[in-house]
């Protein structure tokens, strides 16, 4: 016990001869020594230790005693100031501290004070706070502890996100949240501003495309990219509407958000409605204001607004993971379709029932389709196909039901793509198929 103490006692000496310290970056180098302790009370009772300690030398006239007194007398400690004056001895002007310069007082209260402002524009419960503070402080900060040879202590940007942190909880009475925070505040003491960063808002929900003729998502012009000229009327669009921008926009102002980015489990070509219970989606709110929205009032919003083009269907919040497997089962979750297909010649109802038995846990072989080749990589697909029904035959068009594995290319299933899907439709009936509309029925997520 008495040496670990007489350890301490040398190391708090030997911190007092080198630097001129506040008592919160004093008491900082001994942070993981006491408990129920702040900062600041431990280093103005470490001080108050050593100036006991030279007191009992002044009378020597301790040159040590006297310069360690004076170093800390610099930082305004009473206790310093009154033995040095008592016992005759220059008193030295107050000096900021050599490593946070004072930043850990009035600035630090300051920024604290002006995000609780900033913060009155945000729906939260939950935050967390991280902060910038000059790289000479870091440097001085470093160079002391590599000095003092021990690691009890913190660093200062620890120091300075509690106690921001304990203000921020004092003035509004929001809790501090480490694993997942409603808005992340960051505190830049290089220009003396505040930044609030919110964390996404994440809805699910599914959507059902009830006209043909719009894209999934925004169309950039190929002729400007985006950046508008005369071939797009200065839209910088191909399609002057998509699935993305009727749903996301009404989200986008409800949320105040900045943007939002739309997910689908997979996707579905732009002359292809989507009905039944719809395709499953994620929406990303980015940067939003608000953050508790209710629901059924923004899904009924985006329904009307779409007059009658695009319906979304339970909406409901959920997290990051929900994308991901969104992603993983557009590639495997079976998904049905209804095709309505023209024959070169009129075929009867037995002959098409071939296709049911046919292609009954079927697997086809499918390169990637020509049609896409020019942005996807050309590669084969082994893809399962698991019921095909044959509902309505009249003269030459006859209309079939189709449930299959996510990712199987259905139109190139039905006409064969010139060989690169295989089985196919076309190659099993020996005549020419060609799809006239298809429909999305139904997506298992």
């Amino acid at each position: 016990m008495l040496s670990a103490t007489s350890l301490v006692i040398e190391k708090a000496i030997k911190l007092a001869k080198r630097a001129v310290l506040c008592d919160k970056c004093f008491g900082r180098f001994f942070a993981n020594l006491g408990f129920a302790l702040d900062n600041e009370t431990r280093g103005s009772s470490l001080k108050t230790v050593i100036c006991m300690i030279a007191s009992s030398l002044l009378g020597k006239e301790d040159q040590e005693a006297i310069s360690i007194l004076q170093n800390i007398a610099k930082t305004g400690f009473k206790a310093a100031r009154e033995l040095l004056a008592k016992n005759g001895f220059d008193v030295p002007e107050t000096s900021p501290c050599e490593v946070c310069g004072g930043l850990l007082y009035e600035p630090l209260r300051q920024l604290a004070e002006k995000v609780i402002v900033s913060l009155l524009e945000y729906d939260f419960n939950t935050y967390l706070v991280g902060c910038k503070v000059p790289g000479n402080i870091v440097e001085k900060e470093d160079d002391i502890r590599s000095y003092l040879e021990v690691d009890w202590g913190e660093s200062i940007k620890r120091e300075i996100n509690r106690e921001a942190s304990l203000i921020i909880m004092s003035k509004t009475g929001k809790k501090p949240e480490f694993q997942k925070p409603d808005v992340l505040i960051v505190l830049d003491f290089h220009k003396m501003v505040a930044e609030i960063k919110p964390s996404p808002v994440f809805i699910y929900g599914r959507y059902r495309k009830l006209i043909r003729g719009i894209p999934q998502s925004r169309w950039f012009c190929s002729k400007c990219r985006g950046t508008g000229c005369p071939e797009c009327n200065w839209t910088g669009k191909r399609y002057e509407l998509s699935v993305e921008e009727l749903i996301t926009k009404p989200i986008i102002e409800k949320f105040e958000a900045h943007r939002a980015r739309f997910h689908g489990a997979g996707r579905e070509d732009i002359d292809v409605r989507v009905l039944g219970s719809g395709r499953p989606f994620v929406v990303e709110v980015l940067e939003p204001k608000k953050r508790f929205i209710n629901l059924e009032e923004l899904q009924r919003e985006i329904n009307e607004r779409s007059q009658g083009i695009v319906e979304v269907l339970g909406l409901s919040y959920t997290d990051r993971s929900t994308i991901g497997k969104l992603k993983l089962s557009a590639k495997v979750k079976a998904k049905t379709y209804r095709a309505l297909v023209m024959t070169e010649e009129p075929l009867e109802r037995g002959t098409l029932e071939t296709l049911s038995k046919y292609f009954q846990g079927a697997t086809i072989r499918q390169w990637t389709p020509r049609r896409v080749l020019h942005r996807r990589a050309d590669k084969l697909r082994m893809k399962k196909v698991y019921e095909v029904k044959v509902m309505d035959v009249k003269d030459n068009t006859f209309e079939v039901w189709i449930k299959c594995q996510g990712g199987l290319y259905v139109k190139e299933l039905i006409h064969g793509d010139e060989g690169r899907t295989s089985p196919s439709f076309q190659e099993i009936l020996g005549t020419k198929l060609r799809v006239l509309e298809l429909d999305v029925l139904e997506v298992e997520d």
